[in-house]
């Protein structure tokens, strides 16, 4: 287990909200970059630090030295505090290919999550090096189970969208109109599939369940609502302004989640 911040961890320290989006505060810099040269300072590859320091030091756009002053730890400190916040969170996703190849996958992983926990960062790394935005556990259950239901060919579109959507809530920052947009469109996608209605409309696809009594009025009522939502608010040609509220955002990137696997598990008549 790692030793980084593990009072803080064992105590529940953490901050209880996790809101920082747009920034890479500087004190949270100077720790990532502790913990990753200690980290690759005691890998038994002797020249593995130097390499982190090279490949550090090109990816954040600065020049580096053979030997620098006050060595790898204080460079890329001072280095790190210069560059906009996205590349901090560029680098950290930038070395996960050379932990890995070091066999220190889990330590990176561990330690870099503890750091961003500790700050109330939005972000987590994965277990593919991605930086995901944290959700509830049920609702990244809910993520999973879609990219498994998706994977057979013919949702082959639908999961690209979905995809599309995922990358747009786990952006720096967050990309709210393509998650929307994106989220609903590979809704539908599947709609259209499991309904045999490729060219239908989405409210015909509903008009053809609600026909069949493959789902309750109710149900049926709760889509029709969000292509009302879809059709006012991030729909395609949309000339207005984009104005759902964050927690709007989420509720329509998990509604359609939801739907996805509701449609995907529909039996019709």
């Amino acid at each position: 287990m790692s030793p980084i911040r593990d009072f803080s961890v064992s105590q529940g320290l953490n901050p209880p909200v996790r809101n920082i989006d747009a920034d890479a505060p500087a004190a949270m810099r100077l720790e990532v970059v502790d913990f990753i040269f200690d980290l690759a300072e005691n890998c038994p590859n002797q020249s593995f630090a130097g390499r982190v320091y090279d490949i550090a030091a090109l990816n954040l756009g600065q020049r580096h030295a053979a030997s620098p002053y006050g060595g790898f730890k204080y460079a890329i400190g001072r280095d790190i505090q210069r560059v906009d916040w996205p590349r901090v969170y560029d680098s950290i996703c930038r070395l996960w290919p050379e932990f890995c190849a070091a066999g220190l996958q889990a330590q990176y992983r561990e330690g870099i999550n503890r750091i961003l926990a500790g700050y109330g960062i939005v972000w987590d790394l994965d277990s593919d090096g991605h930086l995901r935005r944290v959700l509830p556990q049920d609702a990244q259950a809910q993520i999973a189970a879609t990219i498994a239901e998706l994977r057979p060919q013919h949702f082959e579109a639908a999961l690209r969208l979905f995809n599309n959507a995922r990358d747009a809530y786990d952006g720096r920052p967050r990309r709210d109109r393509d998650v929307c947009a994106n989220a609903f469109d590979a809704m539908e996608s599947v709609a259209k599939i499991v309904s045999a209605m490729p060219n239908a409309t989405f409210g015909n696809v509903l008009g053809h369940i609600r026909a069949t009594n493959a789902l309750q009025n109710e149900i049926i009522a709760v889509l029709e609502a969000i292509n009302t939502l879809r059709n006012r608010k991030f729909g395609h040609g949309m000339s207005t302004a984009f104005d759902l509220s964050p927690a709007e955002v989420d509720f329509t990137y998990l509604s359609c989640i939801a739907g996805i696997l509701l449609f995907v598990r529909l039996s019709l008549p």
